[in-house]
């Protein structure tokens, strides 16, 4: 280990909280990340619950994400989606539509949306 590495020594209590939420239908994890310094919190990769087969959608992975945060306190301020999701919705527009809080997305979205 060098000499920097030895020195640095993170300080636990200010790194975000993550709580991880798998969804076995799609295998995606979604996260809740918590700001250490605040009751603020992220959603990444929401997932809605699609049935193909009954041509349904539910909100349950995503109403399991909406009960953690109104029972840990948490004030949404971003619902962010790491890529477009070719095997799964977003729940971000249902979770934004019941907490609040802004939808973020890369720019090159629509350079990705064209190849699907």
């Amino acid at each position: 280990m060098n000499d920097l590495a030895k020195e640095f020594t993170p300080d636990t209590d200010l790194q975000p909280a993550v709580e991880a939420f798998f969804d076995a239908a799609t295998n995606t994890i979604s996260y809740v990340v918590k700001d250490p310094t605040s009751n603020a919190c992220a959603v990444i990769d929401s997932v809605m619950d699609i049935d193909y087969a009954a041509g349904r959608i539910s909100y349950e992975h995503a109403d399991q994400i909406i009960k953690y945060i109104e029972d840990n306190g948490l004030k949404l301020e971003w619902l962010i989606e790491t890529h477009v999701h070719a095997d799964h919705l977003s729940a971000a527009p249902y979770i934004q539509e019941k907490l609040g809080g802004k939808i973020g997305i890369g720019e090159h979205i629509t350079t990705v949306q064209e190849t699907f």
